[in-house]
């Protein structure tokens, strides 16, 4: 049976004198007056915690006393909720060691739920299903150079039960829970499996007691955990993909190994691909007949480690799956696994995305998420939402190209979607030009470097996560009409990001128009269907639409460098 407790705690107040005054100074010492000291009460029952009823009322506490001041001059007000207060929650009565809870200020109670105050007896050291004393206490400061007081400590009789700390559920930056999870099968407090995650990606991780674990907090410290109150997130390495993670929470660190890729050898043979959102790597597959195929699954890994750092370089790693297909072992050797398929196409799955289970099979593949189309700046100019963007011109590398004008005196931003959450700033050795990027922890936690005032190509690579920006000294226009010979396109006065050109529509184009960049045939802009695209070669397509116009009529033709649209008007 478990038993409601109302607990109320007194504060011990001290006689606390502040002096306003020099050693010259005729003005009156002003004392703290202690406050009337109020009896403690506390619950006779006991506490037993039940895993039945985990987000039920186990324990409310409240006090009164050094949070509220009273002055010897009365003619003063004296502050409101000066002190900051501490419940402070301990094994022991000498509280040698303690877990330390903040109050906010004003705030004279606590409540515990079932859940959170098991946690809290686990992190203590309770063993489960013991009934053993919990020790608690209220500490109040009213400044750092005043010793702190204390409240009389309250003893409660408490019993916590087990957690079997197998799963753990991997946060994201805020803290809020994710789909992946880590294993630890025989509780031993090494958890591992696979994860899917873009470069440079920030996580946490809380086991099923809620402790949760981050970097030790420590800069050069990247591959060290700690599940103390100052650490810092984790943190991946640059390429994104999938990683075998390990967290040891009982040595204090973590590795990832990017499983750089995965080839199946045996009846059939092929390269896996692999789908982050679903966690799976895959190959389609055809067979005339159904049947049993044995096949090994082998690949490369980049090991990062409290050795390598994220920096690198990566100590390179064979990987290999074994067991069978209902039940695979991952490491560095493999065995034969056999696999039944069907006829005709199918695909073969290599399912991660449960550490308990590692399956291979036939099955339909989850379809890859669409990228996003643009990416998002602010700071350009201003910090007035997303209206800045550029749009994505290849799917396989997540390259994003478009040209904007820049006036920024503190840097700029990168968004993959019109979001404040998740942002880009550049690395320490990142240019006004060109450089890398990670992900920016905080709001004030620095920028992509500017380059000096003008109008800029800017061309953003979100699967190396690296940048590249070229001013633009001229326009023109090539390939209308069958015309490849350069036309001189003229700047908008309003907008620089905005260019016109008049022309007399003569004939087909059958290859398209091309914009280029400084005269420059490897940098222009190509596309189709009003949108702009960034090219990087000849044969990149050039944009279409005017083969509709009547021929003899003058035409104006006009790019948007800035939103990468064009469109052809009658003069």
């Amino acid at each position: 049976m478990k038993f409601y407790n109302s607990i109320k705690i007194a504060l011990l107040s001290g006689f606390i004198t502040i002096s306003f005054a020099s050693c010259n100074s005729d003005i009156d010492t002003v004392y703290v007056n202690p406050s009337n000291d109020i009896s403690l009460g506390g619950a006779t029952g006991d506490i037993i915690l039940s895993p039945n009823n985990p987000q039920s009322l186990a324990m409310t506490i409240y006090w009164s006393g050094d949070g509220e001041l009273a002055l010897s001059n009365p003619l003063l007000q004296a502050p409101l909720n000066a002190a900051d207060e501490t419940i402070q929650l301990s094994k022991d009565e000498d509280f040698s060691t303690t877990i330390d809870l903040s109050v906010e200020k004003g705030v004279r109670s606590r409540q515990f739920l079932c859940e959170e105050l098991n946690s809290l007896l686990g992190r203590l050291g309770y063993i489960a299903d013991e009934k053993a004393p919990l020790y608690i206490r209220i500490r109040s400061v009213l400044a750092a150079n005043i010793e702190p007081s204390y409240s009389k400590t309250l003893k409660v009789m408490v019993q916590s039960y087990r957690i079997h700390l197998i799963l753990g559920t991997v946060l994201n930056s805020d803290k809020s829970e994710t789909t992946m999870q880590l294993a630890s099968p025989k509780e031993n407090g090494i958890y591992q499996g696979f994860m899917g995650v873009n470069g440079w990606t920030q996580w946490w991780f809380k086991e099923a007691n809620n402790v949760v674990w981050g970097n030790l907090g420590t800069t050069g410290k990247t591959f060290h955990a700690s599940s103390a109150d100052d650490h810092w997130n984790f943190w991946f390495p640059n390429p994104t993909g999938c990683y075998y993670t390990t967290l040891n929470t009982v040595e204090g660190w973590w590795s990832g190994l990017h499983i750089d890729n995965l080839t199946i050898s045996g009846d059939i043979h092929g390269e896996m691909t692999y789908n982050q959102k679903a966690n799976q790597w895959t190959m389609p597959v055809n067979r005339a007949t159904a049947g049993t195929v044995t096949i090994t699954i082998s690949g490369q890994g980049s090991l990062y480690n409290k050795e390598t750092t994220d920096m690198g370089p990566a100590t390179q790693q064979k990987v290999a799956f074994g067991g069978n297909s209902q039940e695979l072992t991952f490491g560095e050797t493999g065995t034969a696994i056999s696999v039944e398929l069907p006829a005709g196409e199918t695909t073969l799955i290599l399912d991660l995305s449960n550490p308990l289970a590692l399956t291979v099979a036939a099955g339909e593949a989850e379809p890859e998420p669409a990228p996003e189309p643009h990416l998002y700046f602010s700071g350009i100019v201003n910090w007035n939402g997303f209206d800045d963007y550029i749009t994505l011109y290849d799917e396989e590398t997540l390259s994003y190209g478009g040209a904007h004008w820049i006036n920024s005196e503190w840097g700029y931003r990168a968004y993959p979607q019109a979001d404040w959450a998740v942002a880009y700033k550049g690395e320490n050795s990142a240019t006004g030009l060109s450089g890398s990027l990670i992900l920016a922890e905080s709001s004030n936690d620095g920028n992509i470097p500017a380059p000096k005032s003008g109008l800029y190509v800017m061309d953003f690579n979100m699967k190396k996560l690296t940048y590249s920006l070229t001013k633009i000294e001229t326009v023109t226009f090539t390939g209308l009409n069958d015309d490849w010979s350069e036309h001189e396109m003229k700047q908008s006065s309003t907008n620089p990001e905005i260019f016109t050109a008049e022309f007399v529509k003569e004939k087909k184009t059958p290859w398209g128009v091309k914009v280029l960049i400084n005269h420059n045939w490897g940098l222009f802009f190509g596309g189709g269907n009003g949108t702009l695209l960034l090219g990087h070669s000849d044969a990149t397509t050039g944009f279409d639409g005017d083969n509709d116009l009547t021929v003899g009529e003058t035409y104006i033709l006009t790019i948007d460098l800035g939103k990468q649209t064009y469109t052809y008007t009658l003069k």
